[in-house]
């Protein structure tokens, strides 16, 4: 008997070669009716016994296209109709948004050979794309995802555009970027003396490169700055630029066997390199010598693929000049400031560079994503950005609020929720600086109107004086739930792992605000019958000077050893004054200007500080990467951490690590490193099972920005291997501040009771 049923599909399924899919299928299996794109989701009204309605279904969920997601499938049955054929109808559009919007992918294999073939019409054509690739979140204005919608909107197709266009046989059917040489975006090259190059602009660009000279290059989400990657000069003179001392720089390569002689490069991790998202990858350098003026002092080098056309076809021109070296491909901007997007912008602020423009407007600035595999191959999350945002994460929870979550200030990246997942904005940087509020303020606006999702409940930091907090509570959202820094780093853990209860969760970061009005940063907390508690923490230290010690570590490591004056003017003897260190000595004595800390974060500045004698980090978290790789080193006797009992709380103190150091210091320095690490490895362990027996708990959860070291996650995952308890740690978002709005939604629905 024929039925005729709506079929109502949710997810990522616009912009990724649903509705064609949809439409051959059908055919294929002799069904008549439709398909369409609508807000709610990919809608399929169609004809056919029930069997064969049930064999379609499970077609969609084997074969649907690769870079789809299905979240969820609506089966309604309808009144017959009599469909003739199968049929794709134009979208429709109303006031819910339930669909997602794709991300933005990397360049397919087919549309490489269209760009590598001199035969094809799209011969080294930079804005080349299919369903399976090219630009989506970055160009696209509302939705539905259609082109009308998009930045190609002012771009009309010629007859043979349209022709694919409009074949659901064709791979560039409803590919709403889809254009050509004749009817597309174009580029050109505004050179260092302002001249406009538009026939040899890509003969002129490579000319540049290869000559040592420093170019800005246009993308899908950005601006880029692009310069020879073993060029020392124009590295150096790149740092100048970006006032950028010694922060490393991400380069870019054509293809994997490109750095394989410098970089220790797993199967895992080329997977991850060669797929459509097309993160930078964290590889591990071979010896500490390789890219040393990118990535200097630090074991592992940011690597990307060229995943745009426009990079692709650079590459390939190169390598015609018989030029293979890498390129530094970093964010084209200021320091810390917003990724360049415009091109009138760039040209005003980049004067004295030669810019390869092109016409095709970014709508959505995204940055590059960043990423590491772990020993178990599991991929932890740097920086969550293209390739990732505006993906969608599910979470536990039927729960039909509409939550803003505004997150940290630093690294910052908010969030929405709606029934049962979380919509996190692309990276947005540190809000201390105004163009990044501004970028925050936009962004905000714009997400809120793609998704149509009007919150009425806003989550923001405990912290007093957030940037973050203090704009979303401008936004009129009367509902404010306040959220302990650290415990929405546990949450954030919790969220992606659907936990909910009997948890030990274990934040360690730089900073945060503390429920006492101190800065918390070394947590222990236990979720028990719904409720958190604080379990443990490291002994709480004086950092003299407040906010500066991020920046002069040496402060903090005055701090940690000041009951031993003597061996802190001896490693600081000729680096700092004599008096400035009886100044903040006496700060600390006198406690002017010296709020308490549990910073597991200034403990690794203050033991980086005796191992390298650097005094001052040169960017976030300097001094911890540049011990990471002395960790590895094997020891027989690791420093210990001793645990004392308060009340019903554990507390951490440092006195045996102290003198652990101080022992090492004259003569074993280079093991310093690898002894604290392990010191805090057994820490974990051991303080965690304490607290697990105490409360009868199996599950751990761990977050904070410490664990982007990649020698303390594999330790600890190895640690509990095997054992009874379950480790979970942060996959699907970073565990540095990056991912604390997740988290702050979690703890919006889970326990804000």
């Amino acid at each position: 008997m024929l039925k005729t049923k709506k079929i109502i599909i949710n997810g990522v399924v616009q912009g990724v070669g649903f509705r064609p899919f949809i439409y051959n299928l059908a055919r294929e299996m002799n069904i008549n009716g439709y398909v369409l794109n609508s807000p709610d989701g990919v809608v399929i009204e169609l004809t056919a016994e029930e069997e064969k309605i049930k064999k379609f279904i499970e077609n969609i969920k084997l074969k649907k296209p690769k870079e789809s997601e299905i979240s969820s499938i609506e089966i309604n049955e309808e009144k017959y109709k009599n469909f003739k054929d199968f049929k794709i109808l134009k979208s429709e559009n109303n006031s819910f948004v339930k669909t997602s919007i794709p991300v933005d992918l990397s360049i397919c294999e087919d549309c490489v050979k269209d760009i590598l073939d001199p035969e094809n019409r799209r011969y080294l054509y930079p804005f080349t794309n299919c369903t399976n690739c090219g630009p989506r979140f970055s160009i696209v204005e509302k939705i539905p995802y259609d082109r009308k919608f998009t930045t190609m909107k002012k771009f009309k197709m010629c007859s043979k555009c349209f022709k694919e266009y409009e074949s659901p046989e064709n791979r560039r059917f409803h590919a709403q970027p889809n254009a050509c040489p004749d009817c597309g975006p174009y580029a050109w090259v505004r050179s260092v003396e302002r001249r406009i190059i538009k026939n040899n602009w890509l003969d002129y660009i490579v000319k540049r490169i290869i000559e040592g000279n420093i170019v800005l290059i246009k993308g899908i989400g950005g601006f880029h700055i692009a310069c020879d990657a073993f060029n020392k000069q124009a590295v150096l003179k790149l740092r100048e630029i970006k006032r950028r001392d010694f922060k490393p720089f991400a380069v870019m390569v054509e293809d994997i066997s490109d750095i394989s002689g410098w970089l220790i490069v797993k199967k895992e991790e080329e997977d991850v390199f060669n797929s459509s998202k097309a993160p930078i990858i964290m590889f591990r350098k071979k010896n500490d010598s390789v890219f040393e003026y990118v990535a200097p002092n630090i074991d592992s080098v940011g690597v990307m693929k060229a995943y745009t056309p426009l990079h692709k076809i650079i590459f390939n021109k190169l390598k015609e000049k018989g030029f293979r070296n890498p390129l530094v491909m970093t964010s084209g901007n200021f320091k810390d400031e917003p990724i360049l997007t415009d091109n009138k912008e760039a040209c005003d602020r980049f004067k004295g560079y030669d810019i390869l423009l092109h016409n095709r407007d970014i709508k959505n600035r995204i940055d590059d994503s960043v990423l590491f595999l772990d020993d178990f191959k599991t991929q932890r999350i740097i920086r969550r950005s293209r390739g990732f945002v505006p993906g969608s994460i599910k979470i536990k929870s039927d729960e039909d609020k509409k939550i803003f979550a505004a997150g940290a200030d630093i690294k910052n990246c908010f969030g929405f929720y709606r029934k049962g997942e979380v919509i996190l904005s692309q990276y947005i940087g540190d809000l201390e600086i105004k163009e990044n509020r501004d970028f925050f303020l936009s962004s905000y606006a714009n997400m809120k109107k793609l998704f149509d999702i009007n919150a009425d409940t806003v989550c923001v930091d405990m912290h007093p004086q957030y940037h973050s907090s203090s704009m979303a509570k401008s936004l009129g959202i009367k509902n404010i739930i306040y959220v302990q820094h650290h415990i929405a780093h546990m949450c954030s853990v919790m969220a992606e792992n659907d936990l909910e209860d009997d948890v030990l969760g274990i934040s360690f970061d730089g900073t945060g605000y503390g429920t006492d009005g101190n800065i918390w940063g070394g947590e222990f907390f236990v979720v028990k019958n719904g409720n958190i508690k604080r379990a443990a923490h490291f002994k709480y230290v004086p950092l003299p000077g407040g906010d500066m010690v991020s920046k002069e570590i040496w402060r903090s490591f005055v701090s940690f050893f000041s009951n031993r004056m003597d061996f802190v003017y001896n490693v600081l003897k000729g680096k700092i004054e004599k008096n400035k260190i009886e100044i903040i000595n006496n700060m600390i004595d006198k406690k002017i200007n010296s709020p308490l800390s549990s910073s597991v974060g200034r403990i690794f500045d203050a033991v980086s500080v005796s191992v390298t004698g650097d005094t001052v980090s040169d960017f976030e978290a300097s001094g911890p990467m540049k011990i990471e790789h002395l960790a590895y080193k094997k020891v027989e006797r690791p420093y210990k951490f001793d645990i004392q009992k308060k009340g019903d709380i554990y507390v951490v103190s440092y006195d045996s690590l102290i003198d652990g150091i101080i022992k090492d210091w004259d003569k074993k320095r280079d093991i310093i490193s690898a002894k604290f690490h392990s010191a805090l490895i057994n820490l974990i362990k051991d303080l965690s099972l304490k607290i697990c027996r105490d409360y009868n708990i199996k599950n751990i959860c761990v977050s904070g920005g410490v664990f982007q070291n990649r020698f303390l996650t594999n330790s600890i995952i190895k640690s509990f291997y095997g054992s009874k308890y379950n480790l979970y740690l942060n996959s699907k978002v970073p565990s540095n501040d990056g991912g604390i709005s997740l988290g702050q939604i979690y703890y919006a629905l889970k326990f804000n009771k």
